[in-house]
């Protein structure tokens, strides 16, 4: 029986979701499957997960969650990394003489750019691979370790660089995540969803408002050159987006989600880090470096640098 061995690191609201939904799945009757749940302390420690499913059941169990330092983690086949953006790179660091030489890695997080530092620094291990992975899926934590899923999604898994992900475990993977697909233009799919969190989370957190709010016609003027822009940067970077599509996109994902508070609005009003440098951050970088101007997208980073500021003081 061969044994598979999958760690998610990251025990906020999506990777306590991601581990429930792999770790109640039924693997293939000749495989045996083992997943763990990660934190960024240094120690293993047991605690008691409370998970409420997308139904309002609501179900408990102790597991081990590990910490960095665990010597389980170097019998890792897989590890999704589902840390904030800004996070990513300090932990890989840590993470990375601990893993499996042929461990693979797969990136689950909003917004883009630590994939291209990561991808650089895996040159140096030859038998590893990145994949890269977004999700829509809503998961809400009450406390640190009750979740409750709050929204059916798609998750898509593409590979980026190195080794491709096995197989099995791909196969496992897309069976236990409801509504997970392979995408083998990952970069396309991540950047789509780049527009939508360009669109959305950094306006709500300015205007202070839910999603919905930003159907208004008031709103419809900034949204538009958002989306223009990061056409724009994605087209120099080798990436085709069609305007019309990404418009009816990001409007579909306001209407769906209007009642919801951004990620960005939630971390400006519970004054934490947001991930705007790698969202609007990411469209100036790559913008400067193409020579394009990207004016909307420079004021909202200017606008939620601003806040952060305010919050730091």
């Amino acid at each position: 029986m061969t044994i598979y061995r999958i760690g998610i690191i990251g025990a906020g609201a999506i990777g306590q979701l991601i581990f429930q939904q792999i770790s109640t799945s039924k693997p293939r009757l000749s495989q045996r499957l083992l997943v763990q749940l990660i934190s960024r302390e240094p120690e293993s420690v047991p605690q008691t997960l409370r998970f409420t499913d997308i139904n309002q059941q609501q179900q408990h169990e102790v597991v081990d969650v590990l910490g960095v330092h665990s010597p389980e983690i170097a019998k890792l086949d897989v590890i999704i990394v589902c840390v904030k953006a800004y996070q990513v790179e300090a932990l890989i660091n840590e993470l990375l003489p601990n893993l499996a030489p042929n461990c693979h890695i797969i990136l689950l997080h909003n917004g883009m750019g630590p994939h291209i530092h990561l991808a650089q620094k895996l040159l140096a291990y030859p038998q590893m691979g990145l994949s890269l992975a977004t999700t829509s899926q809503g998961a809400l934590r009450s406390a640190k370790w009750h979740i409750a899923h709050t929204g059916i999604g798609q998750t898509i898994i593409g590979h980026y660089s190195g080794i491709t992900l096995k197989q099995p475990l791909k196969n496992i993977l897309l069976k236990a995540i409801p509504n997970a697909s392979w995408h083998d233009q990952i970069l396309s799919a991540l950047w789509q969803k780049l527009v939508i969190n360009c669109a959305i989370n950094p306006l709500t957190a300015f205007y202070q408002c839910r999603n919905g709010q930003l159907a208004n016609d008031e709103y419809k003027a900034e949204i538009k050159q958002i989306i223009a822009e990061c056409i724009n940067v994605a087209a120099a970077d080798n990436v085709e987006l069609e305007m019309l599509a990404c418009h009816e996109l990001v409007y579909k994902v306001i209407a769906l989600t209007s009642n919801n508070l951004s990620s960005m609005y939630q971390d400006i009003y519970h004054q934490r880090q947001t991930e705007i440098d790698y969202i609007s951050g990411y469209i100036v970088a790559r913008g400067r470096h193409h020579q394009i101007a990207v004016k909307a997208n420079n004021i909202n980073l200017e606008r939620i640098k601003s806040l952060e500021a305010q919050i730091s003081h």
